[in-house]
């Protein structure tokens, strides 16, 4: 053999080394990730509710207005209040409701920054005690995620995890695992994950970033070395063959 002809199967034989090193690499990188099947944006609900029945004789805001924290919401005219501050109730007043003993009447107010998302009672309608006046997306948004994990990915999701979300026009923007919770379901058991991103706020009032805007979410995985990839994938052949 010249030396010509041993330098090329050096060559070749390097050439294939280097193919399946890189190949490793690929495969163990695609391993060490994890996508949603369901996910999107999401923010903090509040509840308005009436403390008292009454009649709804103030309302200053629609489905889908924009309140800050202290805003005045409505106003319920409550003949039972009244009763019961005569007979010597004593009612204090709160960020979220104030008291004007003798008009019978709650002032409420909104108690953080936020969304009217949904109006369950108008000016002129009665409410019942307990019962809700409205809805508020409020506060800081969030992501919400749902994957569906073997028990050894389950183990691999991390707080801090990175993340990368794809929005519903394909932008791109980073993430990171906040919390992460897990509940059976009629598929098996399904991995809920908050996630924090710091892009997603700086898009503003973008419909993008509204709550229930749809997301794509993919997870980095907590690499268990470099080649336990290859090795999980050879033990989960195993057990569908039945060797395991």
């Amino acid at each position: 053999m010249t030396w010509i002809n041993r330098l090329r199967l050096a060559l070749g034989v390097l050439g294939v080394i280097v193919l399946t090193f890189g190949l490793a690499l690929v495969f163990n990188h695609r391993q060490n990730q994890v996508a949603s099947y369901q996910a999107e944006v999401a923010a903090d609900t509040f509840n308005v509710g009436a403390d008292h029945s009454g009649t709804v004789i103030k309302q200053a805001v629609e489905a889908g207005d924009t309140v800050t924290k202290g805003q005045l919401l409505f106003e319920v005219q409550s003949l039972q209040l009244k009763e019961d501050l005569a007979n010597g109730l004593e009612v204090q007043d709160t960020p979220v409701y104030k008291v004007d003993a003798k008009r019978g009447v709650i002032a409420y107010f909104a108690v953080a920054d936020g969304r009217v998302e949904a109006l369950n009672a108008q000016k002129g309608n009665s409410v019942p005690g307990g019962g809700s006046l409205a809805t508020i997306y409020g506060g800081d948004r969030f992501i919400l995620a749902d994957f569906h994990l073997t028990p050894r990915d389950y183990a691999r999701v991390v707080p801090g995890a990175p993340a990368r979300v794809t929005l519903a026009n394909d932008q791109v923007i980073s993430a990171n695992v906040e919390h992460v919770a897990v509940a059976s379901s009629a598929d098996g058991a399904v991995a809920t994950l908050r996630l924090d991103s710091k892009e997603l706020l700086s898009l503003g009032k973008s419909t993008l970033a509204e709550p229930g805007a749809p997301l794509i979410v993919t997870v980095e995985l907590a690499d268990s070395g470099p080649l336990a990839p290859i090795t999980d994938a050879v033990n989960d052949l195993l057990q569908q063959v039945g060797l395991r």
